[in-house]
């Protein structure tokens, strides 16, 4: 689950948007050379212009371009930006790099980069820069789906006027999975529209957003309740196809599902099997098993399904916003400061 779905081997990730944190014993020289990972400099470059004077700065634009670029800046500090365009997979080279000593994430996951030498790197995140974005995103799907714009959208394109009834948000329930901070804002959002809210987490406790909270162990059990299930969980063995198809049979007959988290938390065979048979009324997906969704994919053209390529917190600025976390903890690792946004797997 969010923030809970680490392997039972592993120990409990604890990570909040902008608690400050120690940093490890690595962080005792400071850096002056940084290998940037990104698909496009000149959406990174405008970013660090402040720092650009003091610091030596390289890219990698290419997935081929890694390597060289590790070996010709032999960088302290790497910033990471994975996308479909550009896999964390292929970064996975540079956090073994031996004279890197810090990575950063621009995003929240970091799966890519497990496991890590712990001794030699610190690794830090971006958790929680676009989770308010992502929430709106998926308040946005769960209107768009209740209010049968899908439909209407058909209408229109065939020029056919038809009123379509629809039943209003107040009272419906809505079970976040992983309710971490993103989980907590869609919560957040949920009430403000009268919505019955249940979350699972590893640890449960009150929270002010949600009517009830259970631990994982409950997840089975509370499917038949929710007209809405918003996934907002972490990849990790624990979690892949967690929704698989005894999960979907599970969820209420004419309920919806929404994935803003990882794809494989999906079985996407199943999840179409659901969704043909009409068990689900529909779906928001905004990740998938394979980025970018092969033109294959029966999924594209179900009627009952919204399709976002991993867009879902893809603000104007997003490149702004999440450089800036990097531009800080960089600044804060120089004169010896704790760290946002450290990881601890």
């Amino acid at each position: 689950m969010s923030d809970i779905n680490t392997p039972k081997k592993r120990k409990r990730i604890n990570l909040y948007a902008h608690r400050e944190s120690k940093a490890s014993m690595s962080q005792n020289q400071p850096i002056s050379s940084v290998l940037v990972i990104n698909n496009s400099r000149e959406e990174i470059e405008p970013a660090l212009a402040s720092i650009k004077d003091n610091f030596q700065i390289s890219y990698a634009v290419r997935e081929e371009e890694i390597a060289p670029a590790l070996e010709k800046a032999q960088p302290q500090a790497i910033f990471s930006m994975s996308q479909s365009t550009f896999p964390g997979s292929a970064q996975r080279i540079a956090i073994d790099f031996p004279t890197v000593r810090w990575f950063h994430v621009s995003g929240s996951g970091y799966e890519y980069i497990l496991p890590w030498d712990q001794k030699r790197v610190t690794v830090t995140n971006g958790h929680g820069v676009l989770a308010p974005f992502l929430a709106e995103m998926a308040l946005g799907a769960i209107l768009m789906l209740n209010c049968n714009f899908l439909s209407y959208g058909k209408q229109q394109r065939r020029k056919h006027w038809e009123r379509l009834f629809f039943k209003p948000l107040a009272g419906q329930t809505l079970l976040i999975v992983g309710l971490g901070a993103i989980g907590a804002l869609v919560a957040e959002k949920a009430k403000s529209q009268g919505m019955r809210v249940i979350a699972t987490r590893r640890t449960p406790q009150l929270h002010p957003q949600v009517d009830k909270v259970y631990g994982d162990d409950k997840l089975s059990e509370l499917l038949g309740e929710a007209d809405f299930v918003s996934l907002h969980v972490r990849l990790s063995e624990a979690t892949k196809h967690l929704f698989n198809a005894d999960m979907l049979a599970r969820m209420k007959s004419g309920s919806f599902l929404i994935n803003t988290s990882r794809g494989p938390v999906v079985d996407e065979a199943a999840l179409f099997e659901a969704l043909a048979n009409k068990h689900l009324a529909g779906a928001y997906l905004d990740v998938f098993e394979t980025e970018p969704l092969p033109q294959t994919s029966p999924l594209w053209d179900m009627p009952n399904v919204i399709v976002t390529p991993h867009a879902s917190d893809n603000v104007n600025d997003w490149t702004h916003r999440c450089t800036a976390v990097f531009v800080e903890n960089l600044l804060r690792w120089n004169r010896g400061a704790t760290l946002r946004n450290l990881v601890h797997p």
